[in-house]
């Protein structure tokens, strides 16, 4: 097991590796977006649905919706058509019950694609390509500062009901591990303002935690282990990218605010 989660960890590093170094921001666009659509496809399945069904490809096209057209979800006809859409299901399908699988599967879809949204938006900054380390590295660092810090210290769990295996000792290393990576890389890639840096790199860290606790809890409410099967040793995509969902809008607003003020770039 572990042989083919490190086997399997290493190439989707470098698949990423790859896309960031050459890929442009076209190249980082499409990555996001294919890996958002699976991640809807895997939200969809863990609550029963169909991989091919009518429910999910409405969900991907959602999620294409607001990485690719973003400007159209200011329209407030637009809004009111897929709120019609999911009450309307029940009358299409003749069956009350889908409602709410319904309801589920398209909020699911926005989150996953606002999350889609912001990790594009990130690129997209000035100097985008060092804004989008910067938070992919404190991501990095938190989830591994976390497990080994969790696993070495123990202690009192976080939140057993939603994740047995988190532990406050874990959280908290994984906020002091974002932000001495956010500190470091900034550092030495652009000093500038640095000081915000760690401050930065721990407040990902935190809505990258929660990101990881929400997810759980839809598995739990799901009743499943894991969100798929796509990555070996690893379960499925949704289980790697929760806390980048999550956090990016975060980070990405943060950001925002610091070019007109903070950073100064």
């Amino acid at each position: 097991m572990l042989k083919q989660r490190v086997i399997t960890a290493v190439i989707a590093g470098l698949v990423v590796l790859f896309v960031l170094l050459f890929g442009g921001t076209i190249g980082w666009r499409w990555l996001v977006w294919m890996c958002t659509v699976a991640g809807v496809v895997e939200f969809s399945v863990m609550f029963g649905r169909r991989w091919y069904g009518p429910p999910t490809v409405f969900g991907a096209l959602l999620v294409t919706l607001v990485e690719w057209f973003p400007h159209a979800l200011y329209h407030p006809f637009l809004l009111y058509l897929i709120v019609a859409i999911v009450f309307a299901v029940p009358v299409f399908t003749r069956s009350p019950a889908d409602l709410k699988p319904f309801s589920m599967l398209v909020f699911g879809a926005l989150y996953i694609g606002a999350g889609g949204f912001a990790l594009i938006g990130l690129r997209d900054l000035p100097v985008g390509w060092f804004w989008l380390w910067l938070f992919l590295i404190s991501i990095w660092m938190s989830d591994t500062a976390a497990y080994f810090v969790g696993r070495f210290l123990g202690g009192p769990k976080l939140l057993p009901a939603i994740s047995p295996g988190k532990t406050i000792s874990g959280m908290i290393g994984g906020i002091v591990g974002a932000a001495f990576g956010a500190c470091l890389f900034g550092w030495i890639a652009h000093p500038v303002h640095a000081g915000a840096y760690p401050l930065l790199g721990a407040l990902i860290s935190v809505t990258g935690q929660l990101g990881d606790l929400i997810e759980s809890a839809y598995k739990r409410s799901a009743g499943v282990k894991d969100s798929g099967k796509l990555l070996p040793g690893h379960g499925g995509l949704l289980d790697r990218i929760d806390s980048l969902l999550f956090a990016a809008p975060f980070a990405l607003w943060m950001i925002e605010i610091g070019l007109h003020g903070w950073f100064g770039v």
